[in-house]
């Protein structure tokens, strides 16, 4: 599989991990289609990058994967810090695909 179809089939898996999750993170979450698509673009980068697929995340992604709550904090913008706990949740339960 290449690079790009192993970001897109990651993508999918948050995809899917926000809709049946969201909720249970954030109650009924009052976002935008823009930040609910941060949001994604995100979690996707942070599975790629514990995952290593693809690229390393930035500063933020790192910092999560890293498990570095103090340098998360410092480097999140004002959806990141909201989305902290779905980050988590998404890390602690969701395994690499074997095809990947």
């Amino acid at each position: 599989m290449e690079i790009a179809e192993q970001i897109k089939h990651v993508r999918e898996i948050v995809e899917k991990f926000y809709e049946q999750n969201i909720t249970w993170s954030f109650g009924t979450p009052n976002y935008t289609p823009d930040q609910k698509d941060h949001i994604i673009n995100i979690g996707t980068s942070i599975l790629c990058t514990k995952w290593n697929v693809g690229y390393s995340g930035g500063g933020f992604v790192q910092a999560v994967v890293d498990n570095d709550l103090m340098k998360a904090i410092g480097a999140a913008d004002s959806t990141n810090v909201q989305a902290l706990k779905f980050y988590c949740q998404l890390l602690y339960n969701t395994a690499k695909p074997q095809t990947l």
